[in-house]
């Protein structure tokens, strides 16, 4: 069985989906780091070290469809753990 591969918003490069991070509007007008990938909702995939470049190019705006605060982003994408 193969593994999905997805598009990150960043770099627009394509890579598997477990070593993606999947952010998720969470309905409560904020993003939300969908650890399990399966969230219900629209979701935008990012390899960690793409996103400023997502931010930079309006990307994570754009797949969500909600306008989003950049700041508010690099916090909740500061809590995940690097590498």
């Amino acid at each position: 069985m193969t593994t999905p591969v997805r598009m990150c918003a960043g770099c627009r490069g394509r890579a598997d989906k477990p070593t993606l991070v999947r952010l998720v509007w969470d309905g409560a007008a904020s993003v939300t780091v969908d650890t399990r990938q399966q969230l219900p909702g629209r979701g935008v995939y990012l390899h960690p070290n793409c996103v400023e470049r997502a931010l930079k190019t309006r990307a994570l705006p754009r797949g969500l469809r909600r306008s989003l605060d950049a700041a508010a982003v690099r916090n909740v994408l500061a809590s995940l753990p690097v590498g």
